[in-house]
């Protein structure tokens, strides 16, 4: 029997279009699929030491968690970390599973996952409502040693060629499912800038967010379409919905054809302005592609990553392979490195918990609080800046005192590699991200300290209008075209030029077509773009003329709603350039 054709409509998050089965991902319910095996065939032996490496990974992490903790929180608050170490580290409990597994020839996940489910039956039954609070504290040890245990035989958890529905995904589930040829990815939460949202253009995943209720309704037994255009997912499409969407996914490749014919030429309007274009970096996998058809700049270069696939910060030497690969490949065009921008919604480790993470520890905040982490990044980036094409870029500044911390503790690492005989450039150019709107009120003074400023659109929106930007709840009040955001754009950028320093966008503004016009004749003098949309920008800014967009922006800082810009720009676009490029 044919199953009805059900259509659900979400944010577009991520273009493309992709037809194939769905995997429904329940975060909530750690599924380790694993084969337990027989008796038989089981090595005591290997699965004691197997566990035991498993608990002495968990209390490596554990303790980096507790000291990053024991800086910001107060005693009670830490009583979580001391009872999950105490925990770890009693030999009683462990004594018993190794004991099992001896006399009953039992893989250590098995007995392990058997031993915890008794002790969290017993604290559900405890009479003592504390007690019974303390059992999430029990499952989120479980599921780390667990993690731990089963690393290297864990099998992927998502089936290859596949589309993720899910409740959410964290940016270290999306940069792990797509190693599995991802199709395309929609969710219930999420907002057109949450970080799903963002590694999924990175990585030209068809993603759509904001669902609702996306994954209640899917099963692994259907077949979908995912719309990363519309913002639409198709449940078991008829006949003619496929062939529609084939024909599509054609005229699609053929326009991607024919704006691959601008990979060579410049990027310079109608009337002789050069506008710098570069790309946004957050994986090398992607270097291959970037130096391959476009042979530019990367405006930044998001060091997070390293964190996530460390699951701790790695160390200087790991860190200088990943930048001097980046600096070598890259070559002679320049990188710019961002340095750590961890915490607020990112990737702490789940147990830092904070009542308001945008407005707490992250940033260039938790870089200048942990000095020996930031110190041995910096180290990292300045030995593999030898070559002449690196970039230091600080993310979250504040104000002046954190630009000038920050630039004594670059010095401090210079000197640290003088004293080691270690070759790096001289003449580093330091930068900082404006993203806060301190920063844009003192962006004058902070010019004279750095080399070149660079706005990070999708902070700057969500901090100058106090909208999260990852809420599906307050996302129509995540609005770029805000005059507000726009007259913050257009301080910086006379803040610049009176400092006689560049300044970029490399935020999602900068990949927008409407954007970007009004950002070239505001004087931005960079846009750092996501890949996928790098050729679409620069097919823009041949179509116009540079005193064109000046006129545009001279009249849009003026106005006074996000209506009004937004009927503007349309009505400009429409006069300058045509319909929308693709």
């Amino acid at each position: 029997m044919l199953k009805p054709e059900q259509i659900f409509k979400g944010i577009a998050a991520s273009k493309g279009i992709s037809v194939g089965k769905p995997f429904v991902y329940r975060a909530e319910v750690p599924s380790y699929k694993v084969d337990v095996l027989p008796s038989s065939v089981i090595s005591v032996e290997n699965e004691i030491n197997d566990y035991n490496l498993a608990v002495k990974q968990s209390i490596k992490e554990l303790n980096k968690i507790f000291s990053l903790a024991q800086e910001k929180l107060d005693e009670k608050n830490l009583q979580i970390f001391e009872a999950q170490l105490s925990f770890l580290n009693d030999e009683f409990f462990h004594n018993k599973i190794k004991d099992r597994i001896s006399r009953e020839s039992k893989q250590a996940f098995v007995v392990f996952k058997e031993e915890i489910q008794i002790l969290e039956n017993a604290i559900v039954s405890s009479a003592d409502e504390y007690i019974r609070e303390r059992v999430n504290d029990i499952e989120e040890l479980k599921n780390r040693v667990l993690r731990n245990l089963l690393k290297g035989r864990l099998v992927s958890k998502i089936t290859e060629n596949s589309i993720v529905i899910a409740k959410n995904l964290s940016p270290s589930d999306t940069i792990l499912f797509s190693s599995r040829n991802l199709l395309g990815i929609a969710t219930d939460l999420g907002g057109i800038n949450s970080h799903v949202a963002l590694i999924s253009r990175a990585l030209r995943i068809p993603a759509v967010v904001a669902m609702h209720d996306i994954s209640l309704n899917i099963t692994n037994d259907d077949f979908l379409i995912i719309d990363g255009y519309k913002g639409l997912v198709i449940k078991n499409p008829h006949e003619q919905t496929i062939e529609y969407y084939g024909k599509q996914i054609e005229k699609n490749r053929e326009i991607e054809r024919k704006l691959e014919e601008l990979e060579k030429l410049p990027s310079e309007t109608k009337d002789g302005k050069s506008v710098k274009l570069s790309t946004n970096l957050e994986f090398n996998n992607e270097v291959d592609y970037v130096v391959t058809h476009f042979g530019c700049d990367v405006g930044l270069y998001r060091t997070e990553h390293l964190f996530m696939e460390e699951g701790d910060f790695p160390d200087e030497e790991s860190q200088y392979i990943q930048y001097r690969f980046l600096a070598e490949h890259i070559y002679p065009k320049s990188v710019t490195i961002r340095t750590f921008d961890i915490g607020g919604d990112k990737i702490l480790p789940d147990s830092q918990k904070e009542s308001n993470p945008f407005l707490g520890w992250r940033g260039i905040r938790i870089c200048l609080d942990k000095k020996e982490i930031f110190l041995t990044q910096l180290r990292a980036i300045l030995r593999a800046s030898s070559g002449g094409n690196l970039k230091i870029m600080l993310p979250m500044i504040s104000g002046i005192e954190e630009v000038k911390k920050s630039l004594e503790l670059i010095e401090k690492a210079k000197g640290q590699l003088k004293e080691r005989n270690q070759k790096f450039d001289e003449k580093i150019e330091v930068g900082v991200m404006i993203e806060v709107p301190s920063a844009v009120l003192l962006a004058e003074e902070i010019g004279k300290f750095v080399d070149f400023f660079s706005i990070g659109t999708n902070d700057l929106v969500q901090y100058t209008l106090a909208v999260d930007r990852d809420s599906s709840l307050v996302h129509e009040l995540y609005e770029k075209f805000h005059p507000a955001v726009l007259r913050m754009i257009d301080m910086t950028v006379k803040a610049a030029k009176k400092n006689n320093i560049h300044v970029s966008v490399c935020g999602e503004m900068a990949s927008d077509q409407y954007a970007s016009l009004l950002l070239v004749g505001l004087g931005i003098t960079e846009l750092s773009v996501i890949s996928l949309s790098y050729l679409q920008i620069k097919k823009l800014i041949r179509l116009i003329n540079y005193s064109d967009a000046q006129k545009v922006a001279e009249k849009v800082v003026k106005l006074k709603s996000i209506n009004e810009v937004k009927e503007y720009i349309e009505d400009c676009f429409k006069k300058y350039i045509g319909e929308k490029i693709a």
